[in-house]
């Protein structure tokens, strides 16, 4: 006789409180398949409950497969596989996903499991990390962006919770395209995508531009999470190494008389990892040879919002007359990165194929989000928080400038002197210590920084890393330097050894 217990007190609902007795006699082999249960009428009379609570038990049962069940007769027992539960898994499935995964996403994977700043993202309260660029939460303007929100879901309500235009929220488009004005570039809401932050626009223009046949040129060091990304789609490279203006112009000539390229990718502000700044007349010269080899400039200005040091050159993009410029902007380096809201400036139609390729991928970006920030920036907020971060990042990076010509001139330490943003680029010169060695006696004496390995293409040599500024205070960056200086006096020591 089927015994079944229910608790009318419970907050549980009855009809889930006998399907949850009936599975756990099925899984505990109680109940044997092809066991007959009592009809609905009869089983609601022996628990003393309405029909439609057993009957909705047994609906739920049969969806599950614990049930089979035909017009006119009584519910059975059905065999089924039992319920895959955390003890039942095995430790290691079947499937060598080693062996079947694609090439591309076998190397992006090693890239990952190597990547050393993702694994000392430090739980220690102690250490100081210099090697993170994200952003310092303690300046992220909650509560003007909460009532930007608030405003737009009281103000727009059901209309702006669906899917919206696929190219982005309109307002938003027309809110960056006027910002984009101060920076000299021209640009419509037509020729506007908006994406889910700049990395989701560097995959779309790959997805685009990426032909195996053809290399890709990037500046050496650049971006650590772009040369992953060009791994897993193959993507040939050839790397032009960074001068004290930028991307050095005559080796990139001379590999543009050997061969053509799919496009080229530059960072010409404040650039990652370096922090240098290139001059105008330098993109000038790398817009007139893409110009005469009509090459797509891919131009990321991740922080093209950050000048507080004084005057920076426009874009490249403003001078773009020819449309070859396809230019990477997001809100990621001056707001906050949770909210993953970039965008994509190019002509038109560059702009309805990268659009088509998102369309069949991720379909659109947050739409909510969209309307949270172009309130935000229409109220003003924008603009006073930018004025706010120039103001305390002025401060920051002539703290940390200072405290290195303090506590490193002695120690044969080279660094970039950015003029905005929040990198800066070390060398450690004549040092045989290897990187592994290097980073573990950083962390050993409470500090950490991003090792420059991960900034290029081919291995080197020379011992470079980078320092980012954008989660630490003046006090946190003098004792962050104070410490970088000590650690590198016990690489020396150890060198000596």
């Amino acid at each position: 006789m089927l015994l079944l217990r229910l608790d009318k007190e419970a907050q549980t609902p009855l009809y889930a409180q006998v399907i949850n007795q009936i599975k756990e006699m099925v899984e505990n082999n109680v109940l044997k398949p092809g066991t007959k249960l009592p009809s609905t009428r009869t089983m609601a009379e022996m628990l003393g409950v309405n029909r439609s609570t057993i009957y909705n038990a047994y609906q739920e049962l049969w969806a599950q497969g614990y049930l089979e069940s035909r017009p006119g007769s009584y519910s059975r027992i059905r065999k089924r596989y039992k319920m895959a539960t955390l003890d039942r898994k095995q430790k290691r499935g079947s499937i060598k996903w080693n062996e079947i995964s694609s090439v591309g996403s076998q190397k992006i994977y090693h890239e990952f499991l190597s990547f050393r700043p993702e694994k000392n993202e430090s739980s220690k309260s102690d250490i100081i990390n210099l090697a993170q660029l994200d952003m310092d939460d303690r300046l992220f303007p909650v509560e003007d962006f909460r009532r930007s929100l608030n405003h737009i879901m009281v103000s727009k309500g059901s209309k702006i919770l669906g899917y919206g235009e696929y190219q982005g929220y309109r307002p938003l488009r027309k809110t960056i395209a006027d910002r984009l004005q101060l920076h000299g570039i021209s640009a419509t809401a037509d020729e506007i995508l908006i994406t889910n932050g700049s990395q989701n626009g560097i995959e779309l223009i790959l997805k685009m531009l990426s032909v195996p046949a053809r290399k890709i040129a990037i500046e050496a060091p650049t971006y650590s999470i772009l040369l992953p990304l060009l791994k897993y789609y193959q993507s040939q490279l050839i790397a032009i190494p960074m001068k004290k203006d930028g991307m050095d112009i005559d080796s990139l000539t001379k590999f543009l008389q050997q061969e053509p390229i799919s496009f080229l990718y530059t960072i010409p502000n404040f650039q990652n990892p370096t922090g240098i700044t290139s001059t105008q007349s330098h993109r000038e010269k790398l817009l007139t040879l893409c110009e005469r080899y009509n090459i797509p400039i891919v131009e990321d200005g991740f922080e093209e919002e950050m000048k507080y040091f004084g005057k920076v050159p426009p874009p490249i993009k403003s001078m773009d007359k020819k449309n070859i410029c396809i230019y990477l902007g997001t809100f990621s380096k001056v707001l906050f990165p949770g909210i993953r809201i970039g965008w994509i400036a190019a002509e038109r139609e560059c702009i309805h194929r990268l659009l088509a390729i998102k369309r069949f991928s991720d379909l659109t970006s947050n739409y909510v989000l969209q309307a949270a920030i172009n309130e935000f920036c229409q109220q003003g907020y924008y603009d006073l928080h930018i004025k706010r971060m120039h103001r305390i990042f002025r401060k920051r990076m002539q703290t940390a400038l200072d405290a290195m010509r303090f506590y490193l001139t002695d120690l044969n330490v080279s660094w970039s002197q950015p003029s905005g943003g929040y990198l800066i680029w070390l060398q450690i010169k004549n040092c045989e210590v290897d990187d592994e060695k290097m980073m573990d006696i950083f962390e050993k004496n409470g500090v950490i920084v991003s090792p420059g390995k991960y900034y290029f293409h081919q291995c080197i040599k020379n011992h470079y890393f980078r320092m980012s500024i954008s989660k630490l205070d003046e006090k946190e960056i003098i004792e962050g330097v104070k410490r970088l200086g000590h650690a590198i006096r016990k690489i020396k020591a150890f060198e000596r050894e």
